[in-house]
């Protein structure tokens, strides 16, 4: 490690100098040496001494060089009743093994009694206070998993001070939140040692807060706290990336890094995706003085500074890219819209959102977890870019805390009426008796900021749905015919996007469902919808093609075509590719009139960036369709076949990929495999409904595009299927027929152009 860090650290510890253990120590309301037996109950082996260096470490942080040796057992003071809005509380321990569930060091007894709580849960130690206020935890935080090692000294400090509470490991601060208002007291004894198993060399308790330079002091002074933290300095850049780096490091990585996208044989060229990273659900979507706007979460982690100085964590979060277009096919990058606050109040970032429908000023809407819904509006309504974007200082405008108990505050969607009114959908599961299942709840407002609560906003129906299925990510809209449509991101079984299509009443303020419907079927990779309205009146969608289990690239994630929504006559939904794709199009390759029987390979037409159009005069029976990715000995490919008797259209990926770890599993939860036999966990060929009407043409259209295949028939039905096939040669198409022969009346093969 760098002189340069080193010394940057001890000055930021320099004040702590003047301070020693002892005298802080003396100020403690309570403090627990373990040189003698205690009033404890269980498993205690106290006056154990220490040596070496553990009895200077010992020594160092004001210490008398004895431990006790925990295994089971806890001390207790049926007496102490710390009060106010202060409090510190010290705790140097040395863990044998993972530490069971329990309090380390408490004023407990569930969380409506919760005075104060340093405990451990799922292996990790978290500190949580009850004030007279909350009815119960008032704020609760939680260290990342091996934030405390087995066999190492630890200086563990909690501390509140009024505004926050804080924990800090070995002098440094790694996690905060705020909070406020009087602690709880009640009659609960505090215990000190529940869960632990291994040494505590001291435990202190002050009814004040200790600033960070007496905590520094406490934990072995600001030399060792800070090689403390130098030492951790490679761990933290290895997850946030390294800061300050040189415009040559800068150009040496970018040049890597573009070296390794081309050569990725499964990295989409021509549909919209992040210039690197992992991407997730599709948000924000909204279109705004010539321009096409998609937002998507992406992820974030702070800088390594942040974390060195204690204010939030290495963990990183969800935050909202952005990208814009003029045509739908090309697009820039900008920088994000929304960015989480690195100041550990938003532990997992910003979660999914819209954009509010016919808003006179672009508008946002999402959700942050554990704060509620918020809105941000932008900066400049001016630029058709809409680079910039302003929180606004109320949020959470439809906040968590004092929620009807029915709502669940998730993912939001939100549009203005006519007359001025906005209305909000949110939620995933509906919680209100006799709607349980996917389902949201309605809240109302006439200026975005203050929102009324309405009650549910549709009833779930087990005809369609079952009760384990949600409705996050959801984006509601009229959609033509007097009819709206709700569309939306299923969790369970597996990710995947459903709809309903049905009448809004706008009198009662509820939705009421005629049909349901899905665009992801087991085996298929499309979740986290949205949708815009254009300048034309055209409803666009978007919606994250996921990987598969084998899960390429890290950067694999992309989102599908557009594609245009609107009704047919009987009111089912009519999926067209945009017509704007079409100037990608080079090199066409027409074939007519083709009659096919079995199988016949398209000798000569070959590629993985690829639109196909096939004008199909079926039998009366049996099925048929298009084998593409389809290596020169049939070893990889992945047939489409539409079935006239099943009324199916199938993606049969069980000879996509001769990769060993290419797997779809029929749910990404545990507790949902587990119900499955063994052979029947995995699914070998995605398969939506389809109808063919005897006599009836068939429009086949097939979109490639390395790894992702998009299939679109009669306009009727759409399948999204992700494919990884291992050789470079799987690049053919053969057009098959199991059954009548069928006619191919025209085929048209076009390569497409990247464009990113």
């Amino acid at each position: 490690m760098s002189l340069f860090v080193i010394a940057s650290l001890l000055t930021v510890f320099s004040t702590a100098r003047a301070q020693t253990p002892q005298a802080i120590l003396k100020d403690a309301a309570a403090i627990w040496h373990m040189d003698a037996p205690k009033t404890a109950s269980g498993a205690i082996l106290f006056g154990r001494a220490l040596e070496g260096a553990e009895l200077a470490a010992s020594r160092a942080r004001g210490g008398d060089g004895l431990a006790a040796r925990f295994a089971g057992g806890f001390i207790k003071d049926e007496q102490l009743q710390p009060k106010g809005d202060r409090l510190t509380l010290l705790l140097r321990i040395k863990p044998s093994a993972a530490l069971p569930n329990g309090e380390l060091f408490s004023k407990h007894g569930g969380h409506a009694k919760t005075s104060f709580n340093l405990y451990v849960n799922s292996g990790r130690i978290g500190f949580q206070i009850g004030t007279r206020e909350a009815t119960g935890l008032a704020a609760d935080i939680r260290l990342e998993p091996g934030a405390i090692k087995p066999g190492a000294w630890h200086d563990i400090v909690a501390r509140y001070d009024g505004s926050q509470i804080a924990l800090f490991v070995n002098g440094r601060r790694v996690l905060s939140k705020p909070a406020s208002g009087a602690l709880r007291e009640n009659a609960e004894p505090l215990t000190i040692g529940r869960p632990m198993r291994g040494d505590i060399d001291h435990a202190a308790l002050w009814t004040r807060a200790l600033s960070d330079a007496e905590i520094i002091a406490l934990s072995g002074g600001p030399g060792a706290v800070a090689q403390a933290q130098a030492s951790r300095l490679p761990q933290i850049e290895a997850i946030t990336g390294k800061d300050n780096l040189t415009t040559v490091d800068q150009l040496r990585a970018a040049r890597e890094l573009r070296a390794k996208l081309a050569d990725d044989p499964h990295r989409p060229r021509y549909h919209l995706r992040p210039p690197d990273g992992y991407h997730k659900d599709i948000n924000g979507t909204l279109y705004w003085k010539g321009r096409y706007h998609v937002m998507f979460l992406g992820r974030q982690a702070p800088d390594a500074q942040t974390v060195l100085e204690g204010r939030d964590t290495t963990l990183p979060r969800d935050t909202w890219l952005h990208a814009s277009s003029a045509n739908l096919v090309h697009w820039v990058h900008h920088t994000p819209a929304l960015t989480p606050v690195f100041d550990g109040s938003m532990p997992r970032g910003i979660y999914s959102g819209d954009a509010v429908n016919d808003a006179p000023v672009p508008t946002l809407i999402y959700h942050i977890p554990n704060q509620g819904i918020s809105i941000a509006t932008a900066a400049d309504p001016n630029d058709p870019e809409l680079i910039q974007w302003t929180p606004h200082p109320k949020n959470p405008v439809i906040p968590v805390k004092g929620a009807p108990p029915e709502v669940n505050v998730f993912d939001p969607a939100a549009w203005r009426e006519a007359d001025g009114t906005y209305y909000a959908t949110i939620g995933n599961r509906s919680k209100a008796p006799g709607y349980k299942g996917d389902g949201s709840s309605l809240y109302r407002s006439r200026d975005l900021i203050h929102w009324e609560y309405r009650g549910p906003f549709y009833k779930s129906d087990r005809k369609w749905t079952e009760e384990y299925e949600d409705a996050a990510c959801p984006d509601f809209f009229p959609i033509g015919n007097g009819k709206h449509m709700l569309v939306m991101h299923g969790h369970r079984p597996f990710p995947m996007v459903h709809y309903y299509i049905g009448v809004w009443d706008r009198t009662s303020e509820t939705f009421i469902p005629e049909q349901h419907e899905r665009m992801t079927w087991p085996g298929g990779t499309l979740g986290g919808p949205e949708t815009l309205l254009d300048d034309k009146g055209r409803r666009i969608f978007w919606g994250w093609v996921r990987e598969g289990d084998a899960a390429s690239s890290a950067w694999a994630s992309v989102a599908s075509l557009p594609r245009i929504l609107s009704l047919f006559p009987d009111n089912t939904l009519r999926i067209q590719p945009a017509p704007e794709l079409e100037v990608l199009r080079h090199n066409e390759r027409v074939l007519e009139n083709i009659t096919v029987s079995g199988e016949r390979d398209l000798a000569g037409i070959r590629g993985d960036m690829l639109e196909i159009r096939a004008r199909i005069r079926p039998g009366a029976s049996g099925r048929f369709g298009i084998a593409v990715r389809r290596s020169p000995d049939n070893e990889e490919q992945l047939p489409i076949w539409i079935n006239l008797d099943e009324r199916t259209l199938t993606a049969d990926f069980s000879k996509s990929s001769l990769g060993p770890g290419t797997r779809y599993p029929r749910s990404v939860y545990k507790d949902f495999m587990d119900r499955l036999p063994e052979n029947e966990r995995y699914v070998t060929r995605q398969v939506a409904p389809l109808a063919i009407a005897p006599g009836e043409t068939v429009d086949l259209r097939v979109f490639i595009d390395k790894s992702v295949v998009e299939i679109f028939v009669n306009d009727r039905q759409c399948l999204t299927q992700r494919v990884y096939p291992t050789r470079r040669d799987a690049t053919g198409l053969a057009l098959l027929a199991d059954g009548p022969a069928i006619t191919v009346e025209k085929l048209q093969v076009w390569d497409m152009h990247p464009t990113q």
